[in-house]
């Protein structure tokens, strides 16, 4: 069960060829991010019943195998608990992850704090301050955390039916995600939760695996998709390079702008704020209070559902149709697509739907699946190069800066996010509260 020698751990990866396979990687520190963690132990189990625990970094190991990490790591085709952690471990992208296969079988985001021991439990509370208190964990008790997951998540993966909406999920958000939260933020003595600085940064945490699929972000009790900008919680937020700069690129009336594509409506050049201020106050010129109302009006009907009087608009009649169109589906079938990635939202899933909710969950869901996209296609742009994404909110995202990539980067950063006519402001500064628009 527990491997001791190299001569099991062989036998175990001749076990694990071209079989269905589940691995669990137990970390060392459950409190810290996986960017500042190391593997504990590693439990594997696989259709033909064989079940072994790798000790990695554990007390009671006779010998260690951290010169055999990288083998677990580079396994192909294997069920893992959690894809995203196993990608900054350095793991393979081919692998499957677990949480998104039972976020789709069961239309819930998966519940894992029920699977610790009472031994865990006794030993986070009695070494609190600890650091890699798994380490010191009677590793059957892992053992005994492990075959629960196991338990529940088997079943699964046996008559998993791995639709190419999940391929396509598993194969794009954890990779993405991975990708920015190993990147952290640069801090500076004002940041005020030091629990969570690790050498000047601090770690984001995703987790997208919500009803529309909009990501929340927040690690260890503070919410970095929620940062206060009164409260000078911003203001430590600094860029790692000497002389390098934050710049943050905002989608502009970004939902305004999906919908549209959606519909099918060409919305024309310019600012639509003050398009659609012209409908709203009949005049070409407005004033600073009419274009800040004309927002105000324009998100109210796309959240709140159009009032009949701004049917006359052709923009909300089309996208009322749309709206209508969509409650009819869900109606009639008991669930409905979302957009791109054609992830299923269902009538189990919320039962207490309305017309609007669901119109606004679509959105959400689009919103979610373009930017994801473009993201990666950054992401994959910025391999070569120092500056990097540290921080992704919505219709935002914040770059970290090197100087001396600035000239070529910024402006193709921003030509990759604004394709398929999407807009962005740019602002920039050494100070996340004190970005300047360029």
């Amino acid at each position: 069960m527990i491997i001791d020698s190299v001569e099991e751990l062989e036998s175990l990866f001749e076990y694990v060829q071209d079989q269905k396979c589940l691995v669990v990687p137990v970390l060392t520190d459950h409190q810290q991010h996986v960017s500042q963690n190391k593997i504990c132990c590693i439990y594997i189990y696989t259709d033909q019943g064989v079940e072994r625990i790798v000790p990695i970094n554990h007390t009671e190991q006779i010998r260690g195998f951290t010169s055999h990490v990288q083998r677990f790591l580079d396994l192909d085709d294997i069920f893992i608990h959690d894809k995203k952690i196993w990608l900054q471990l350095g793991g393979k992208n081919t692998t499957r992850d677990v949480k998104t296969l039972w976020w789709y079988t069961y239309s819930e985001s998966y519940d894992e704090s029920h699977y610790w021991q009472p031994a865990h439990h006794f030993y986070h509370r009695r070494h609190q301050n600890l650091q890699h208190v798994n380490s010191i964990i009677p590793i059957m008790q892992h053992l005994a955390m492990c075959q629960k997951i196991r338990k529940y998540a088997w079943p699964m993966i046996e008559n998993a039916k791995l639709s190419e909406s999940y391929q396509t999920f598993n194969s794009l958000y954890p990779k993405v995600f991975a990708a920015i939260e190993s990147n952290g933020l640069q801090v500076s003595s004002r940041f005020k939760n030091q629990l969570i600085v690790n050498d000047d940064r601090v770690f984001t945490n995703y987790h997208y695996h919500t009803s529309t699929g909009r990501p929340s972000n927040a690690f260890r009790g503070f919410n970095f998709a929620a940062m206060n900008k009164e409260d000078g919680t911003r203001d430590a937020f600094i860029s790692r390079f000497e002389s390098g700069a934050l710049v943050e690129m905002d989608f502009d009336a970004y939902h305004v702008r999906l919908i549209a594509r959606l519909i099918g409506y060409e919305l024309p050049a310019g600012s639509v704020h003050e398009y659609f201020g012209r409908f709203y106050f009949s005049r070409n010129d407005l004033t600073d209070a009419e274009y800040e109302q004309s927002k105000q009006i324009t998100f109210r009907l796309l959240y709140g559902g159009i009032d009949r009087e701004f049917l006359s608009v052709p923009f909300f009649a089309q996208v009322n149709d749309f709206i209508i169109k969509l409650w009819t589906q869900w109606k009639r079938q008991g669930y409905i697509k979302t957009a791109i990635d054609q992830r299923i939202l269902s009538k189990e899933q919320f039962p207490d739907m309305t017309k609007n909710k669901l119109f606004n969950y679509y959105l959400q869901s689009l919103e979610t699946e373009v930017s994801v996209r473009k993201l990666n296609q950054v992401l994959e742009y910025l391999t070569e190069y120092n500056s990097c994404i540290v921080l992704y909110t919505y219709d935002s995202v914040l770059f970290d800066i090197d100087p001396a990539e600035a000239k070529k980067i910024i402006p193709e950063v921003r030509s990759l996010l604004e394709s398929g006519n999407l807009p962005v402001k740019c602002s920039v500064g050494n100070i996340y509260s004190k970005m300047q628009e360029l």
